[in-house]
């Protein structure tokens, strides 16, 4: 197979995989859940932050996953990971469940790593380990403490619904930057799922990848993105000021981990928000939360156990 339908076919499944992280993302269900804006005026944000997101922070989080977990890449095992995340995003959307595309390419890179004995960069593993067990705790735990701050400030110094109208409308505008910062920390952290194992096999241009992943994650959202959207919005009740209390650990944690080139799930952080709101608040959550939870502990054995099963077919059809 010639090198140029080589790398046709690893942009080709890039732009699928980008397209499926962009119609499960769910970084906007604040803003739509609080009311703030219209689905479609979310939707244009949200496009304009993925391809932004992605062109200026995308490279430094491209570069961890496709050069610093598995030493010694070729092309039966690109295809392998990018076919097995492809499949695990699509399941998981089918199902209408928000998953970490993160931990589905970097499961696959595991079990593949595992499986053929390859050189596994353990000690970067357990350093973005510890970030993806911390980051759903630090999102439960801020938003828990910052909605509790914020209803001591409420009860103490507002009086009357026309002052709580006005706190409100403050926030509205707060937590539309807030989320906006979010999406183009997200955008930049999630193309890495889409193109970082494409990056790890040679001198490709990343700026170019970069800007069709922005674009195919902007695509994902426009098309089939308002599902998901809704889905997480109504977890629990939302207005202006609690969803700030939601979204601001996501937003510090995502910016941070982008800026320093770690993979993470914003997918996690959010619900982990989101339900530390809703223990903080008192109100009840969506129904079949636990589903949610089951398929994030099954992302991560599942995307290797696929990657496994289908390298032996792949490599026996694609040259190295």
């Amino acid at each position: 197979m010639a090198l140029p339908i080589i790398l046709g076919t690893f942009l080709v499944i890039a732009i699928i995989i980008a397209f499926g992280i962009g119609a499960n993302d769910e970084t906007f269900a604040g803003i739509y859940g609080s009311r703030i804006l219209n689905m479609k005026q979310i939707l244009i944000l949200a496009a304009i932050f993925s391809i932004t997101g992605a062109l200026i922070l995308g490279e430094a989080v491209s570069k961890t996953v496709g050069k610093g977990i598995l030493v010694g890449l070729n092309n039966p095992i690109v295809i392998t990971i990018l076919i097995s995340t492809a499949i695990w995003l699509i399941l998981s959307s089918a199902l209408g469940l928000p998953i970490s595309t993160t931990h589905a390419t970097i499961g696959a890179v595991i079990g593949l790593g595992i499986a053929l004995n390859a050189s596994l960069d353990w000690g970067k593993i357990i350093y973005l380990s510890m970030w993806w067990v911390l980051s759903p705790i630090i999102g439960y735990v801020v938003t828990f403490g910052v909605f509790k701050l914020m209803h001591y400030f409420k009860a103490k110094h507002l009086n009357g619904f026309q002052s709580y109208e006005k706190t409100e409308k403050i926030f509205s505008y707060i937590v539309l930057i807030v989320i906006c910062v979010t999406a183009f920390s997200r955008a930049g952290n999630d193309c890495s799922n889409a193109v970082g194992i494409v990056v790890g096999v040679g001198d490709l241009q990343i700026n170019i990848l970069l800007l069709i992943t922005g674009l195919s994650l902007a695509g994902g959202l426009i098309v089939l993105g308002r599902g998901v959207i809704k889905s997480v919005g109504r977890i629990t009740e939302l207005y202006p000021s609690t969803t700030f209390a939601a979204q601001i650990p996501t937003a510090a944690i995502l910016f941070v981990g982008t800026t320093l080139g770690i993979p993470l799930s914003g997918s996690h952080m959010l619900v982990a928000s989101l339900v530390g709101l809703s223990k903080a608040n008192r109100t009840p959550t969506k129904r079949g939360l636990w589903k949610i939870v089951l398929v994030w502990f099954l992302t991560f054995p599942m995307a290797g156990v696929l990657a496994i099963l289908l390298y032996f077919p792949i490599n026996a059809i694609i040259p190295i």
